[in-house]
């Protein structure tokens, strides 16, 4: 089967928007479903798509095994947005084994964090999610830095402000090496966290604001309005209702 994740990724790092992937060679719809891995194109198109990308097909070729994962990772996120965390632990019970490791930091992320809400047992998540640290080799990862965050969000709830603070404050250099399009909730879910940090615990209402701001831009630049919907929800939790509102009426959802 074919990993359309990895054609997606390496389109974007060429700079090339699915229409020009696709001219002369498929429809654009085909290339967003490829990508999506909702259809596998014919032999043909396959090869010419490729070698547009300078990929092999041994690039791109996985087992049924990632694919499978990859699918229930997705249903997961999706209980994960709608705060169902006790569908997200019975959707990743269903996983039985992973060998990716970008798929073994998303699986433990989703795991830890769903536990944590579930269970509260906070000195638990803190373990997991250092676990998780400690497992990931590439500290740009996203669920990595999303650990990093949660950190900073349970040291809070321990009312440890302190400890708090330490890992709130690796977010900003951490955020700005992510590729924040590619992970449209989870980069609001991190603006809407370190913004209130800002606000509830560092007591800086000048950063908070840019914050926001800087959100409000990331968010307006997205054209996925269903990825939005969910994350409106970030900017409630802000204690800036004004903001928040005004991000609705701008985005007219």
């Amino acid at each position: 089967m074919i990993n359309g994740l990895i054609i997606k990724k390496r389109r974007k790092e060429l700079h090339i928007s699915q229409k020009e992937l696709a001219e002369g060679i498929t429809t654009q719809g085909t290339i967003s479903a490829l990508e999506r891995n909702s259809t596998s194109p014919n032999s043909d198109i396959l090869t010419k798509i490729l070698e547009r990308l300078s990929l092999s097909l041994t690039d791109v070729l996985v087992g049924n095994e990632k694919i499978d994962n990859q699918k229930l990772l997705a249903a997961a996120d999706k209980c994960f947005m709608n705060y169902d965390y006790h569908t997200v632990l019975t959707t990743l019970k269903k996983i039985k084994k992973i060998t990716d490791p970008h798929q073994r930091a998303h699986y433990q992320f989703l795991k830890t964090d769903a536990k944590m809400w579930v269970k509260k047992d906070y000195d638990d998540a803190i373990f997991e999610y250092n676990q998780l640290l400690q497992e990931t080799n590439d500290r740009n990862e996203i669920y990595a830095v999303l650990a990093t965050c949660e950190l900073g969000i349970v040291y809070s709830l321990k009312q440890d402000l302190e400890k708090s603070a330490f890992y709130f404050k690796k977010l900003p250099g951490l955020m700005k090496k992510l590729d924040l399009d590619q992970h449209i909730f989870w980069s609001l879910s991190l603006f809407a966290n370190l913004s209130e940090f800002y606000l509830n615990i560092d007591h800086q209402v000048g950063k908070c604001q840019d914050l926001l701001t800087e959100a409000l831009h990331f968010a307006k630049k997205i054209t996925v309005l269903s990825s939005l919907i969910h994350s409106i929800y970030y900017l409630q939790k802000l204690y800036m209702p004004k903001m928040a509102n005004g991000l609705r009426k701008q985005l007219m959802i």
